[in-house]
């Protein structure tokens, strides 16, 4: 199995212990990491702070298993053949891209959100020609945000309908966080799926000890469904992984996935803890 963690994640974790970047990456890599999720605006703007941090990783025998990036589409803004991601993503040899292509402005405006709806995929429609002329795959994920026309199953097939190039980045976590049901999901876009982030939630309401677990996990988001949905390391929540993972390896997936627990107590906790259990599923495949 090819595991990777975010970039994010291992800059928080050598904070927590108090060691540099690249002591982390060295022990994130001796754990079996062997890729890092990186985010366009977190990674330089200059082609010498991209290069620099494309040596670092490889120093460490790690490569980049996908960019993201946020985008405004809805204003009408669309990318250009100069799109910084695109250029990160050539300079760091990174095979593909995730995007979030913007927001609604207003979900009491019908007539407005439709409008903005068409922006956003023409935006990605115009990403997603530019990065197949580079040989970049572009993805999309569920987004946990109500704004976001991402946030559902039926959200993210509008997308993937308008624009057949555009590919899926399967994300565990964020199904719930509008009511959607991650398996139904898996199986409605298992020919797009190109990456996978396996983010497990931990929720009170599921667990005898809701209290004690929570206090171990971090801050909540409150879904769209009105659930309290807490990060916690991949394997501790309640989210159906396993069955996931069981999924993609029945269906000869044998891309990257990556752990991602945003808002936990302790990152380097978490990285450790998630990638010990996926270590210990292995055996069960």
């Amino acid at each position: 199995m090819k595991y990777s963690v975010f970039h994010h994640h291992i800059c928080r974790a050598a904070e927590e212990k108090g060691c540099t970047v690249d002591d982390m990456f060295s022990e994130v890599h001796a754990w079996g990491i062997d890729y890092v999720e990186l985010d366009r605006d977190a990674i330089g703007t200059e082609d010498a702070e991209i290069l620099a941090l494309s040596r670092q990783l490889k120093k460490h025998g790690l490569q980049p298993s996908s960019i993201y990036g946020f985008y405004d589409w809805a204003r009408g803004d669309m990318p250009g053949e100069d799109d910084l991601l695109l250029r990160q993503a050539a300079l760091l040899d990174c095979p593909r891209i995730m995007i979030i292509p913007g927001f609604y402005s207003d979900l009491a405006n019908q007539e407005q959100c439709s409008v903005e709806k068409a922006r956003m995929i023409s935006g990605t429609r115009r990403i997603v020609a530019l990065a197949a002329a580079r040989g970049l795959t572009v993805t999309i994920e569920c987004f946990d945000d109500a704004r976001s026309p991402i946030a559902t199953i039926e959200g993210m097939a509008a997308f993937l309908q308008a624009v057949p190039q555009l590919q899926v980045t399967l994300e565990t976590g964020n199904f719930r966080f509008s009511g959607d049901d991650i398996l139904v999901a898996q199986q409605r876009f298992r020919d797009r799926i190109r990456h996978v982030h396996l983010k497990d939630r931990f929720l009170p309401a599921q667990s005898e000890d809701s209290m004690g677990q929570t206090l171990q996990t971090g801050a909540p988001v409150t879904a769209a469904t009105g659930e309290l949905l807490f990060p916690c390391a991949v394997g501790q929540g309640h989210i159906p992984i396993a069955q996931v993972i069981s999924t993609l390896v029945q269906q000869r997936y044998d891309g990257v996935m990556t752990i991602e627990h945003f808002g936990v107590a302790s990152y380097a906790a978490a990285i450790r803890a998630s990638i010990d259990w996926l270590k210990e599923r292995e055996k069960n495949l």
